[in-house]
């Protein structure tokens, strides 16, 4: 009886232990022609310490993206992508900028109507079954046509207004924001428990390295829980703003968590922070022979939805 009851335990135990071990292909599985979507909503406080003046700008985004599979380039997913809804608020010293594509734009707000210019636009994408961003295609011409259509405007200012959606929104700089979102998944089968690591290059106007270690946190009702730690460098690259040569010289965290459907690998759910300090180096100019070390601090909360 006793043999027996041995036996017993160890079949229970062996299959405890099989079901716990059970691997994951943890990728996207997105399906042809399907509409997936995601409502994002990003707070960002910057501050920036300028001589005795401590300058805060505060940044809000919110809105949904829309993203439907149309192909595949080998393995890679080609995706039809577009900003369906989009709320901007931005408050600084310097200017202020309010923004909701859900209310009628005044037509002389110029910025307004050039991000009217990319809302319900179709833009492509394509990504790895792992979420690394391969390209964006058509989203610098939906600007530039944006900034176009305005007709009126002079050529500096029309130059400046690009710029200035280009770094929200431009290829380089959404490339970016859509790997920190999407870039997750390993390329090998995963367990509950196990982690892996993700190298991300980010490329704006603040170049960056996005070291991210990932962990199966719980695999339960046909969902993943991924979590993610990561380290945020800056290359130290020199970019110019505004006819000023500076260098971007920040470190800091990044904090992840996202539910994930097991059927699509698509968002559930999401929240990620960031913290990231340092310095800006300015070189010297005619305006400011000496140049300037100005100390800086991103904070940052995002939520994520599926929609």
């Amino acid at each position: 009886m006793k043999i027996k009851s041995i036996i017993v335990l160890c079949m229970l135990f062996v299959g405890a232990v099989g079901i716990n071990a059970q691997s994951y292909q943890l990728r996207y599985k997105l399906k042809n022609g399907q509409e997936y979507r995601f409502y994002q909503e990003t707070k960002m406080n910057i501050t920036q310490s300028l001589g005795i003046i401590e300058q805060e700008i505060k940044n809000e985004f919110k809105g949904i993206t829309r993203f439907i599979p149309i192909g595949k380039e080998g393995e890679n997913i080609i995706l039809n992508a577009s900003f369906e809804t989009m709320i901007i608020h931005i408050e600084s010293m310097m200017f202020n900028i309010n923004y909701d594509s859900s209310k009628p734009v005044q037509a002389n707000d110029k910025v307004a109507n050039i991000y009217n210019g990319v809302i319900g636009k179709d833009f492509k994408m394509v990504i790895t079954p792992q979420g690394e961003v391969i390209r964006i295609d058509g989203i610098d011409k939906l600007i530039n046509d944006a900034v176009n259509n305005m007709g009126d405007l002079q050529p500096q200012v029309a130059s400046q207004m690009r710029k200035t959606l280009s770094g929200h929104f431009g290829e380089e700089a959404l490339s970016g924001n859509m790997a920190m979102l999407l870039s997750m998944y390993p390329s090998e089968n995963k367990k509950v428990g196990d982690t892996w690591s993700m190298n991300t290059k980010l490329t704006s106007a603040l170049k960056a390295t996005l070291n991210n270690e990932w962990t199966l946190a719980d695999a339960a009702n046909n969902q993943w829980k991924l979590k993610g730690n990561g380290r945020i460098t800056t290359l130290g690259e020199e970019s110019e703003m505004n006819g000023m040569k500076m260098s971007f010289n920040l470190k800091g965290n990044q904090d992840s968590e996202f539910i994930v459907n097991q059927e699509d690998g698509w968002f559930v759910s999401g929240k990620q922070s960031q913290h990231i300090e340092g310095t800006i180096s300015m070189k010297g100019n005619s305006q400011m022979p000496q140049g300037m070390e100005v100390p800086m601090k991103v904070v940052s909360s995002t939520y994520l939805e599926k929609r």
